[in-house]
């Protein structure tokens, strides 16, 4: 199961970026510590390769009615917090390195030009810097931790 468990974050998060309406580039920084929303999927990918505090919500594209909210909290002991909700009250939870920002930023600009990638063979790298938190506050490592 763990060496799925990043294609079915991905199959059930980053879908609900490519259908997000395209927007105006959010500022570098959040006004008075608070995270920018961002509306373009491309630009919360620039945010989170920065690590720039900020929130992407976009409707996910195989549950219409769940909203899939990612977060980027910023440098926290030289990782950049990063947080997606997942169907099921579940959500995934990364300490992401600079390369980890950089191959997770690049899936979700993939993802926003509508190419879906992925698979059980591959884990992407940057799954391995991540935990899935269920609701009742269980965390299983991703990624082959």
């Amino acid at each position: 199961m763990k060496t799925i468990l990043p294609t079915i974050a991905l199959c059930l998060a980053l879908p609900a970026l490519a259908a997000a309406p395209a927007a105006a580039p959010a500022p570098a920084r959040a006004a008075a510590g608070k995270a920018a929303e961002i509306a373009a999927p491309a630009a919360f990918a620039d945010a989170l390769e920065a690590c720039t505090v900020s929130r992407h919500a976009a409707p996910h594209s195989f549950m219409r009615t769940f909203t899939i909210k990612h977060a980027i909290a910023g440098e926290r002991d030289g990782a950049c917090a990063y947080s997606q909700t997942m169907p099921g009250e579940m959500r995934m939870e990364c300490r992401l390195s600079k390369a980890g920002r950089s191959d997770l930023a690049g899936d979700l600009r993939e993802q926003a030009q509508g190419r879906m990638s992925g698979g059980t063979g591959r884990q992407p790298a940057w799954s391995s810097q991540c935990e899935i938190v269920t609701k009742d506050g269980k965390r299983s490592p991703i990624g082959g931790r």
